[in-house]
């Protein structure tokens, strides 16, 4: 068992973000595995879309939703960051990377990223159908 998938109910209630990602595609589950090494204070909950029962997903957001792009849920207040700016929000949560979350800033970088993020989505999307999801 990770430390993803042991995250005790107390740490849980106090993350402040909930990060929804598909733990059926393997980059995203090794940068999960990253991100969460580095979240020493159990300050993120990482929640595998694909282990959730539809009765358990958020409400007003389906499976295909979350699954078609990344979302990271703040906690308390119901305000979601998609695609690059969820990663821009995970950087900020973390020690390290907080740093380096300003790139996201930069005119033209957040753009960059956002046009590489829709290449790793194509990929994702033939990998999802080539797995049978």
């Amino acid at each position: 068992m990770s430390a993803i998938d042991d995250m005790r109910p107390a740490e849980a209630a106090r993350a402040p973000i909930e990060v929804f990602y598909d733990g059926g595609c393997p980059v995203c589950r090794m940068e999960v595995g990253y991100f969460d090494r580095h979240d020493r204070a159990g300050t993120i909950d990482w929640i595998d879309i694909t282990g959730l029962a539809d009765a358990e997903l958020p409400p007003a957001k389906s499976r295909q939703e979350l699954l078609g792009r990344f979302h990271v849920r703040e906690r308390g207040c119901d305000r979601w960051h998609v695609g690059v700016d969820a990663f821009a929000r995970i950087w900020r949560q973390l020690p390290v990377w907080r740093r380096f979350a300003f790139v996201f800033g930069v005119p033209g970088f957040r753009q960059l990223a956002e046009l590489g993020y829709r290449v790793f989505l194509r990929w994702q999307r033939w990998h999802r159908a080539r797995r049978g999801d």
